[in-house]
């Protein structure tokens, strides 16, 4: 931790991982609404297109993947990797959830656990870009200049224009169920 500290000042473990379980019940909701806004700026591209694909797959079958009573049990740092131009932080985050498909205009239910939660293991994998830009206290769309509210939707309510965390601060870059 002491050496993440000399090269990220800013860094809170607590707040650290409160953005972890924040990042992974919004994807997972994401997933539920097949919709990525919310979630797409604290993201990578790669991880963007695989849940993009997966979303398309779920509209494509007309099926809704459900993940009721979701919540973060334990999230824990395992490992911190620090390159010459990235810190790599992976995390060990214990989730409980029912986990359940249903048909999207009919709301039946096709598969899956949908009569108790199950608890999964997820590894989770976040880069920040050594000597990030740092954003400060009102974020700016970088394209017209406007504020925008990160926690509501990274997509300028003006321009459109989707905010690039991935300059400023921690992104998602892997997620891996059941490591």
């Amino acid at each position: 931790m002491d050496e993440l500290l000399k090269v990220d000042k800013t860094f809170n473990e607590s707040m650290f991982i409160t953005k972890v379980n924040n990042i992974f019940v919004m994807l997972k909701s994401c997933v539920m609404t097949r919709n990525l806004d919310r979630v797409r700026h604290f993201i990578s591209l790669e991880l963007e297109k695989e849940y993009d694909e997966i979303i398309n797959r779920l509209k494509e079958e007309n099926e809704i993947n459900m993940y009721d009573e979701l919540n973060v049990k334990d999230t824990k740092i395992k490992n911190i990797e620090i390159t010459e131009e990235k810190i790599i932080i992976t995390v060990n985050l214990t989730s409980r959830y029912m986990d359940y498909i249903i048909d999207a205009n009919t709301k039946e239910y096709i598969s899956g656990v949908n009569d108790h939660r199950i608890e999964k293991e997820n590894t989770l994998v976040f880069e920040k870009i050594i000597n990030a830009k740092n954003y400060g206290l009102i974020k700016k769309c970088p394209t017209c200049g406007a504020s925008i509210n990160l926690n509501k939707s990274g997509k300028c309510p003006y321009c459109r224009n989707i905010f690039d965390a991935e300059n400023y601060d921690y992104i998602l870059t892997s997620i891996k169920e059941g490591v």
